[in-house]
């Protein structure tokens, strides 16, 4: 007999590839209340957009934290720093906290450094559990 998985065990894995590039999407819920999206490729204007799609599917009123880990990226444009942002809103809208996790993405660090833009107070930027 299959033992019924638990609510820590449901995950979504989406792929997308686009003339630009590719981005993987693994959503999971590590805990009750927090989502963990998990994002490596590229995050451009083709994909930005469909990360967008997702959140607003997955971000809701139960949700108490929402964590996005880009430490797989490899490419990172403006259009996935405006994608956190709207994160936040969505975040903001649910009652939830946002928390975001660079971690060593090279790509993601640069972005955050070269735009002058308040975005580490807007988003906690912490490492991943």
């Amino acid at each position: 007999m299959v033992p019924e998985p638990r609510s820590a065990d449901h995950q979504l894995t989406t792929d997308w590839l686009t003339a630009g590039g590719h981005m993987s999407v693994r959503l999971r819920s590590p805990g009750t209340g927090t989502l963990l999206v998990e994002v490596t490729g590229e995050v451009d204007l083709g994909t930005a957009r469909r990360l967008d799609v997702l959140l607003q599917d997955h971000v809701h009123g139960e949700l108490g934290e929402l964590v996005i880990d880009l430490a797989g990226v490899t490419f990172f444009s403006v259009a996935g720093l405006n994608s956190l942002l709207r994160a936040q809103l969505l975040a903001d809208a649910a009652g939830a906290r946002l928390t975001v996790d660079a971690g060593r993405s090279r790509a993601v660090r640069r972005l955050f450094t070269l735009l002058p833009t308040d975005f580490d107070s807007v988003a906690n930027v912490r490492p991943v559990p």
